[in-house]
């Protein structure tokens, strides 16, 4: 989520539309998290009472994160300021799911006051309205800019097929299925080499790695980013990402911007990005032996691996770069700053 406001803070929405940002959560104790947020919302009531906000772009997750901002929320409305929710948490399907009717009933009266709910695929966009039939939803996918073609090779001179997950190494992402998954193509594809970058459960992913015999096989790269990572995409020759639940990863759009083919599983926005057998493959989360099967195509079929890199590249291009995607954030801050009288400064 912090990635995506990021990027647009670095690819001008916050000069183009006089953004505020207002960030009211960050690591640390829960007293250090509570002033950070009671900070936030004071800047906020602070510029609401001088009729400095047109609109509040509320970027909104599960569980602390939906009632925190819910409050930010309310608060802008008092003011008759309109309000785009902007729906991030991968896992937001179980934490509504484990909360009460009262509480669920909460969730959808938060989506139906809002000027409108801003998802990331067409999957989110179902389930938001069942649960809040009322709530007016625009899909705004997430976004990659463009970078520079790669000149990939087909393998490495010693015939090594190099795959790279990058992300918080854990259950949620699927390095645990990934891992026996490895070790069962290994029969079939004996050049299939893997490389994680992140952080998590690395000692415990390192710890079965040992325990499968697979320190030749995986490398762990710690936590990548900038120009590490852009190297460690350029060398690769596929990307996996086996999750078991997801929004629309950037990591997924970034690996496929930079020309790598990519296996991952049929969750959240993903069917809807990867066309399974065009751009990459798809199985179903915690399926290891259709997991193993996958690895095995993408490290034998190199004919295949190219032609499918390419359509990767050219799926995220058309669909989810910057080019395509900014001009949509435009148009949804158009709409809802319609709904009130002039404009002022605008916050996010």
């Amino acid at each position: 989520m912090r990635a995506v406001v990021e990027g647009y803070r670095n690819d001008g929405v916050f000069d183009r539309h006089q953004v505020r940002w207002l960030v009211t959560h960050d690591e640390g104790g829960i007293l250090r998290r509570l002033l950070l947020a009671l900070l936030a919302w004071m800047a906020l009531l602070g510029l609401l009472l001088q009729r400095r906000v047109r609109l509040v772009h509320s970027h909104m997750a599960m569980r602390g994160s939906f009632w925190r901002k819910s409050l930010f929320n309310a608060t802008a409305r008092a003011f008759g300021v309109p309000v785009l929710a902007h729906l991030h948490g991968s896992e937001f399907r179980q934490f509504h799911a484990a909360l009460s009717p009262r509480l669920q009933q909460r969730v959808a009266r938060e989506f139906e006051a809002c000027a409108e709910v801003l998802v990331l695929s067409p999957e989110w966009a179902d389930f938001v309205q069942g649960i809040a039939p009322r709530a007016r939803v625009r899909v705004l996918p997430n976004y990659v800019c463009m970078p520079a073609v790669v000149a990939r090779t087909a393998a490495s001179a010693t015939g090594e097929v190099v795959g790279l997950f990058l992300g918080v190494v854990g259950q949620r992402k699927g390095v645990f299925d990934l891992l026996p998954a490895l070790a069962q193509a290994l029969r079939l594809a004996p050049g299939l080499r893997l490389r994680i970058g992140g952080n998590g459960d690395v000692d415990a992913a390192r710890a079965r790695v040992r325990e499968l015999g697979l320190d030749s096989q995986v490398e762990f790269l710690g936590w990548v980013s900038g120009d590490t990572k852009a190297q460690a995409l350029a060398v690769a020759q596929f990307y996996v990402l086996p999750s078991h639940n997801e929004g629309l990863p950037m990591s997924l759009l970034e690996a496929m911007a930079h020309g790598l083919p990519v296996i991952s599983t049929r969750v959240g926005g993903i069917p809807g990005l990867v066309r399974d057998g065009t751009d990459g493959l798809l199985v179903d989360a915690g399926d290891v032996p259709a997991l193993a099967r996958a690895l095995v195509r993408m490290a034998t079929d190199a004919h295949w691996r190219g032609s499918a890199g390419q359509a990767a590249r050219s799926r995220v291009q058309q669909g989810f770069s910057d080019e395509v995607v900014l001009p949509l954030l435009d148009l949804a801050y158009a709409d809802a700053s319609a709904r009130r009288g002039p404009a002022h400064t605008p916050t996010s």
